[in-house]
């Protein structure tokens, strides 16, 4: 049964209170409490349980956890400081004597908001009351940017992983010590107690280590075959899935393929030269059984503790595992009007969609303009968001190839030959001949070709063959003509580089992009001040809660201090939420 603050006794006056300065956010807190958080949004979590005990106001429990995350502090140091901390105790209204509660009331408190959905309540209730008295409009500008996250968990090599999630499939399958005589010795050891967390091999040693990735995979689909009746329960779907994915992603097996080379291939060699190195890939030149795949799954799984943890990377040499979070924020009242967690191997461009959607729809709010970084800026960001009504003001990433002439040096028509379009070189030459191609997400586009006999005989061929994009002469066949192809939003992608194209336009982007300061403060403030740098809790689903309660605490704390400096806004910021 839910219990409301409005049922509690008032609290006493302390006379300890005036050691908190009047400025701390402890003061603020304890000054707004009774209007910042409203037990009535959280009335679903309690829908299951109408009798029995009384409990603590929900309100309560979201005000202790602003002041977890404005301390960056865990659930057993909260507890503490409920006890302990006089400016806790301050701020949460409770007595010198009063123990406040347990920690795991903070955990269980969290699981019911993430189940009934009403981890933004509080975010999306402070973004409101701020549109309500003016210190937000529905078609500002905002600023938009990201930053990393480290996992809560560690990431894992293909030897630990292969174990840890052979392990966690069979004890979602039930499988204990009391069970030892229904599993095969090889299986037994993953769940016995007493085996050792790592094997005792020869770490160092190829043929020992390719020979201890042949058991494990072994052991894997034996226990996937352990797995396969119809009956089983959704966790144990959900661990065979993580296995086969796990196995999938790290080990191939069959004859290895060739090393990749550059130019004119090389001449038939005997098969053992066409082998990569025994050291390489953890298995002999003679063995065609389980190996490590050669590169990178595109979407590998790093933990089995945490299996949505993804590797990203800020550039070729630094990478980090966890996940992304991005921020909006409106940079006239500095304040966050959305925040989300993504995948760290998304690319940010593909984010910014989600993230303006989720913001139209939960608090109402649409910019005109999002000023952001380049990593926004990309043609297909640029369409989704204009569908939004949304104008992307980025600066667009240069084309790479300078000793060639580049796409951006040709002039393309969209418009000419009937809407089929044309492309003219730098020598001025027009083609109209194309052909439909596939670009890297199997859309349509169209290929513009000019003829070869016009390429070869052109003055400027040696600074326009040889480029990228498969331009290369080939030694087999004659060379082809010079290619051009077009982006799937190639009309959105010529205007954004027209307004970047003369000196003068590129510095007055440069003085428009110049608030992007503010955001790039706001996330060192929430990742830095607040330990959201580092992820708390395993999953996106967790890690996007702890994201949008520190967006929150940030979001209070900048409110009340304006309402501090200006007695109006202080008024009406009241009224509108004690409504």
């Amino acid at each position: 049964m839910m219990r409301r603050r409005s049922d509690l006794p008032p609290a006493d006056v302390q006379p300890w209170s005036e050691l908190i300065p009047a400025d701390s956010f402890y003061a603020r807190l304890a000054k707004w409490r009774d209007v910042l958080v409203k037990d009535e949004d959280y009335v679903p979590l309690y829908k299951d349980s109408p009798k029995g005990r009384p409990s603590i106001p929900p309100s309560m429990v979201v005000l202790a956890m602003l002041l977890e995350y404005h301390d960056d502090c865990s659930d057993f140091e909260a507890e503490q400081r409920m006890r302990f901390d006089l400016r806790w105790k301050h701020a949460l209204g409770i007595g010198l004597e009063d123990e406040g509660f347990d920690a795991t009331v903070l955990c269980r408190f969290r699981r019911k908001l993430l189940e009934r959905g009403l981890e933004r309540a509080l975010f999306e209730r402070l973004v409101g009351a701020a549109w309500e008295v003016g210190l937000i409009t529905k078609d500002a500008t905002q600023l938009l940017d990201s930053s990393h996250v480290l996992g809560a968990a560690g990431a894992r090599d293909t030897y630990t992983l292969i174990r840890g999630a052979v392990r966690k499939l069979l004890r979602s399958l039930g499988y204990a010590p009391t069970r030892r005589a229904e599993l095969s010795d090889r299986l037994w050891c993953y769940i016995d107690p007493a085996a050792p967390e790592k094997p005792r091999i020869d770490w160092s040693d190829p043929k020992e280590r390719a020979a201890h990735l042949g058991e494990i995979v072994k052991d894997a689909r034996e226990a996937l075959s352990l797995a396969e009746h119809p009956t089983a329960s959704p966790a144990t779907n959900e661990a065979a899935a993580l296995l086969e994915k796990i196995v999938s992603d790290d080990v191939e097996e069959g004859e290895p393929p060739p090393p990749k080379r550059k130019g004119r291939p090389p001449k038939k060699k005997d098969k053992e030269s066409e082998r990569p190195a025994s050291g390489g890939d953890d298995t002999s030149p003679e063995d065609d059984g389980p190996r490590l795949r050669r590169g990178v799954a595109k979407d590998r799984v790093l933990s089995v503790v945490d299996p949505q943890m993804r590797l990203g990377h800020k550039s070729k040499r630094q990478a980090w595992a966890g996940y992304k979070v991005h921020i909006a924020e409106e940079p006239g009242s500095e304040l966050i009007t959305e925040v989300g967690a993504r995948p760290a191997n998304e690319y940010d461009a593909q984010a910014a969609f989600p993230i303006m959607e989720r913001q139209r729809e939960s608090v109402g709010l649409k910019p005109k303009e999002l000023l952001c970084d380049g990593a926004y800026g990309s043609a297909d960001a640029r369409a989704k968001l204009g569908e939004l009504g949304v104008k992307v003001v980025a600066k667009m990433r240069p084309l790479t190839d300078s000793k060639h002439f580049r796409k951006d040096e040709f002039e393309i028509d969209l418009r000419a030959n009937g809407g089929g379009g044309s492309v003219t070189c730098p020598a001025g030459i027009t083609t109209t001949n194309f052909r439909m191609a596939r670009d890297g997400w199997y859309r349509p586009v169209k290929l513009f070709r000019f003829a070869r006999e016009v390429c070869g005989g052109c003055v400027l061929k040696e600074l326009c063959l040889g480029g990228p994009n498969g331009r290369v002469e080939n030694p087999v066949r004659l060379p082809p003509g010079r290619q051009v192809q077009l982006h799937y939003h190639e009309e959105v992608l010529q205007r954004a580089r027209s307004e970047q194209r003369t000196a003068e336009q590129k510095k007055a982007l440069r003085e428009r992009l110049r608030p992007r300061a503010k955001v790039e403060r706001k996330i060192s403030e929430v990742l830095r001040l607040h330990g959201l740098r580092r992820g708390r809790y395993f999953g996106l689903e967790k890690t996007d809660l702890q994201a949008v309660m520190t967006a929150s605490m940030v979001n209070a704390k900048r409110l009340l201090t304006m309402a501090e400096e200006d007695a109006k806004l202080a008024k009406a910021l009241r009224e509108e939420l004690a409504a």
